[in-house]
């Protein structure tokens, strides 16, 4: 499980990563915005992105929570570097579909109710 003080380093860091992508966005860099977003992926969820996408999404919230160990904290920041690379590559079906994926698995498992998911699921669908 993870502790509190891992929890807000993540999310200090996942701001942190999302407003320098929001920057790149800005000055028409994208390809450094995915690359960004891929490294955080690496260095705090220990997880390729890239391989994800070469997944089978019918299994992989199991494989995820089998094989890396992942919880709701997890998914929640895989949910926000997925949509963010969504945003960046907009016509990628398979992208889209695996975003839709770990969205919907964390409003299924979430107690907390969040109108911005459910905004992007909508978005998505």
């Amino acid at each position: 499980m993870l502790k509190k003080d891992f929890i807000q380093r993540y999310v200090d860091e996942l701001t942190k990563m999302i407003a320098k992508v929001m920057q790149l966005k800005q000055n028409n860099e994208p390809e450094k915005a995915n690359e960004t977003i891929d490294e955080f992926g690496s260095d705090y969820l220990k997880i390729s992105l890239n391989d994800l996408l070469k997944s089978d999404k019918s299994t992989i919230i199991d494989k995820l929570i089998s094989q890396q160990d992942f919880e709701l904290t997890h998914f929640k920041i895989l949910e926000e570097l997925l949509y963010q690379k969504h945003l960046l590559n907009v016509n990628h079906i398979k992208l889209k579909e695996l975003t839709l994926v770990i969205l919907r698995y964390v409003v299924k498992v979430d107690k907390d109710f969040s109108i911005e998911r459910n905004n992007r699921i909508k978005t998505l669908s």
